[in-house]
């Protein structure tokens, strides 16, 4: 069941009537559903440019097609790998390419410069910074390769009003400065600044000397972010694209929160997580969802299927609501003025009453850590949660509905008990 309240943000939405729109080819079944059961890969140069020590690179992206597509106008997703920006490799992200692919989206994987300086001493902040400077001029770059192709010999079919980018971890933290770094009136750190122009300006200078798309816009429509960050939410403005986010609450390498970014247990750099990031999103008024993890660590809980098929549906959901322009028919209803959860502080029972919600639920209680140290699945009517044997403290409730048009409730629980 939790699996269905984690996709909810965008599922029952999504009908076949609401996705009859500006795009003809949104009939409620392609975008969400798997149309296509092969995918052909081809791969392209997009740009070259230099490395941190001065080495000159040729940057490939590998681009997913769906077999047998007749579209002539498809959103694409952009994808960038992990690895802390020292490692990685573009065909790790082959399993999320294909998956898009086979619901009719074009999907390309991108290689970008990572750090290739000197590990002894460590790379400092300021170094992985220029690094992600340099990565997000490449995404920038790869972005404007599939809006001159769609201008020009139009190979992939792509819909250029539909560009999406996203990635995991280190990729992840590349796709968010990529969309969010877009005004230098907003970069206040000198630091980043000054980065930022030592590499080029805002757009960077990669580019594909063989076929310049220099001069194209690098804008995107929307961020899939997989347990990455950004430096400064409040890059996050009104009018900025829509994100969606998974992210662990014990994300020892990615903050949920804000803290220190790490490489092999080693703080590295001030990062932002979906924690903090999504709540900005709000404030402003940007779109916005997220799959918070709890007690999850760094994407380890993708290889449980509650958590990697929530993610795989709430991103195609996302993307064919952006896509189907249908942007106001996503959200759920609020529930919250409707449940009591009583005594509080509590230190034996606490009771959950809910009025007149007609629909089974689940609660599980969370400590400190994000771990599960209480939970009743399948409850149909308010209920007593006996907490006498947890320890004092801290915990989080949440109260989690069978219904998907219903919001999850969440609630911070005193418990006194010596």
């Amino acid at each position: 069941m939790i699996i269905r309240i984690f996709s909810i943000f965008l599922l029952l939405a999504l009908s076949t009537l609401q996705l009859l729109g500006q795009n003809p080819y949104c009939d409620g079944n392609r975008y969400l559903n798997e149309v296509f059961p092969t995918v052909t890969t081809t791969t392209v140069t997009y740009g070259q440019n230099t490395t941190f020590s001065g080495n000159l690179v040729n940057l490939k992206m590998d681009i997913y097609l769906p077999d047998g597509d007749v579209a002539t106008k498809r959103p694409i997703i952009i994808m960038a790998h992990g690895g802390s920006f020292l490692l990685g490799d573009r065909a790790t992200m082959s399993t999320y390419c294909e998956y898009y692919a086979q619901r009719g989206y074009v999907a390309a994987s991108i290689d970008y410069r990572l750090y290739d300086g000197p590990l002894f001493p460590f790379p400092d902040s300021t170094k992985l910074l220029d690094v992600v400077i340099k990565a997000m001029g490449d995404m920038k770059a790869a972005v404007r390769f599939i809006r001159k192709d769609a201008a020009t010999t139009n190979q992939f079919n792509i819909d250029t009003a539909n560009i999406f980018i996203g990635g995991q971890s280190a990729g992840g933290i590349l796709a968010l400065h990529t969309a969010y770094i877009n005004d230098l009136v907003e970069v206040q750190d000198s630091f980043i600044y000054s980065a930022i122009i030592a590499n080029g300006g805002i757009e960077g200078t990669t580019d594909d000397p063989a076929n310049s798309a220099l001069g194209y816009s690098s804008e995107v429509d929307g961020i899939i972010n997989q347990f990455g960050g950004l430096y400064d939410p409040s890059w996050i403005q009104a009018g900025d694209v829509p994100i969606m986010s998974i992210h662990g609450t014990n994300d020892d390498v990615v903050p949920y929160g804000s803290g220190m970014a790490t490489i092999g247990g080693f703080p590295i750099i001030s990062m932002n997580g979906s924690g903090v990031l999504h709540p900005q999103a709000d404030q402003v008024g940007v779109l916005n969802r997220l799959i918070t993890v709890p007690g999850g660590g760094h994407g380890t809980y993708l290889s449980n299927p509650l958590w990697s098929d929530s993610l795989d549906n709430v991103s195609v959901r996302m993307m064919a609501t952006i896509a189907c322009g249908n942007l106001s028919s996503i959200e759920q209803i609020d529930v919250s003025h409707q449940i009591a959860i009583y005594p509080n502080p509590a230190s034996t029972f606490v009771n959950i009453e809910l009025a007149d919600i007609p629909s089974t639920y689940d609660v599980k209680v969370f400590d400190g850590l994000g771990r599960i140290v209480k939970a009743t699945d399948g409850v149909t009517e308010d209920y007593h949660l006996d907490v006498s044997q947890l320890a004092k403290g801290v915990y989080q409730i949440y109260v989690l509905f069978d219904d998907p048009l219903l919001a999850p409730f969440s609630q911070n629980l005193l418990i006194t008990n010596q």
